[in-house]
């Protein structure tokens, strides 16, 4: 145990750029120890499978860099103890942002790494996103809901309003008039925000960042109707004799009741309906589809919908669990979550680099931890207030 505390010590003091020239030269003893192979394996051991984050094709190139071997002494291994010991080299990005310990590759060589890091360092601290949302009322009038407590905030129509930890929730008065006049309300989350909806029928509503949600107060007529924009996540109680629909971008998400994300943001390429449980049509002017879970309805400007099977679910309902997942996913891909989520512009620096990343990043991480993490895949940046430049080196 005092062993692995020391290896946490000098990792992070050397991940944290604080390490002195003897703490550097311990450490390098360290792990060019023998006993060095058993204790970096049970830290992997600890990690989640599903919480490894490493570049595609990079496990051996950092394999080689924290062991201080050469690839000849790599590919001498056998292929069984070879594999074991890449996966502890992907660890290295891995731990950088799940906690276990903090761990970059060892004794960077001498080129302009050192240099981008301290470019990284800034005064102002860019906190990631949280519960926070704005409620716009039938007569116009707003409530701020992360600054309101929790109880009781308006009497819309037939519902009462109130507000949890993290969630609003309209519930039906206890003698509703048939003469109410239907209200509608609309609950929007501004980038780095996030809101849970609970509607009068029962429906469950996870707003992510930059979204929007039109509904009535309460449901009247044969259908129930919400407008979208942005993203969210929807669990939609079950009526047959009111089939619940979600319009966003020209589109038509008919269901009874069923699990589904849509994703529709205009700087997005695509807008994506995916199922997870039950079934929904899709619908645009002559076009239509009905999904099965596990299939995804992807429409582009001027063309058909696409329907992709096999869907990897846990990736498209990530944020609403927390996390950014990652599955073969482009750079400027996840910018695009990153700056949503943590309120921030990125601009390139000549060409976005061409990098594919899997694995699973914490939504609670802070924005330093992320842009160190794409430092190891040589994606480099400079952050600057609220402003990310990723660089062209």
């Amino acid at each position: 145990m005092e062993a692995e505390n020391r290896y946490h010590y000098l990792l992070n003091r050397f991940n944290n750029g604080t390490a002195t020239a003897d703490e550097l030269a311990e450490l390098e003893r360290l792990l060019a120890s023998p006993e060095a192979t058993g204790l970096l394996q049970e830290l992997w051991e600890k990690i989640p499978a599903d919480a490894r984050f490493f570049e595609e094709g990079k496990s051996e190139t950092m394999l080689a860099t924290i062991l201080q071997r050469n690839r000849s002494t790599v590919k001498m291994m056998p292929q069984r103890r070879k594999n074991s010991w890449m996966l502890i080299a992907a660890a290295a990005c891995t731990l950088v942002v799940v906690g276990t310990l903090l761990f970059t590759t060892l004794k960077p060589t001498k080129d302009t790494t050192p240099k981008i890091v301290a470019q990284n360092k800034s005064v102002n601290v860019v906190a990631p996103g949280g519960d926070k949302a704005m409620l716009m009322l039938d007569d116009g009038s707003t409530i701020t809901l992360d600054s309101t407590g929790n109880g009781t905030i308006s009497i819309q129509g037939a519902s009462n309003v109130s507000k949890a930890s993290g969630q609003v929730i309209y519930a039906l008065n206890d003698s509703p008039s048939e003469e109410t006049k239907v209200l509608y309300n609309t609950l929007k989350t501004r980038r780095g925000g996030q809101y849970q909806l609970a509607l009068s029928d029962g429906t469950r509503v996870w707003m992510n960042a930059s979204s929007s949600l039109r509904f009535p107060t309460a449901f009247s007529g044969k259908e129930r109707i919400v407008e979208l924009t942005g993203e969210a996540y929807f669990e939609v109680a079950k009526d047959a004799q009111h089939p619940f629909s979600v319009r966003v971008n020209g589109i038509t998400v008919n269901v009874l009741g069923t699990h589904f994300n849509v994703m529709a943001y205009e700087n997005e390429a695509a807008t994506a309906i995916t199922l997870l449980e039950g079934a929904v049509n899709v619908t645009k002017e002559d076009s239509n589809v009905r999904l099965r879970p596990g299939q995804q309805a992807r429409l582009q400007p001027g063309a058909a919908f696409q329907v992709i099977n096999n869907v990897n679910l846990d990736e498209t309902i990530a944020w609403k669990n927390g996390y950014f997942q990652l599955d073969h996913t482009r750079l400027d891909v996840l910018m695009r979550q990153v700056e949503r989520w943590y309120d921030v512009d990125v601009a390139y620096q000549g060409k976005i680099p061409n990098r594919l990343f899997g694995g699973k990043i914490p939504r609670k991480s802070d924005i330093k931890e992320v842009m160190k993490l794409l430092e190891l895949s040589k994606v480099y940046s400079r952050i600057e207030g609220n402003k990310i430049t990723i660089l062209d080196k």
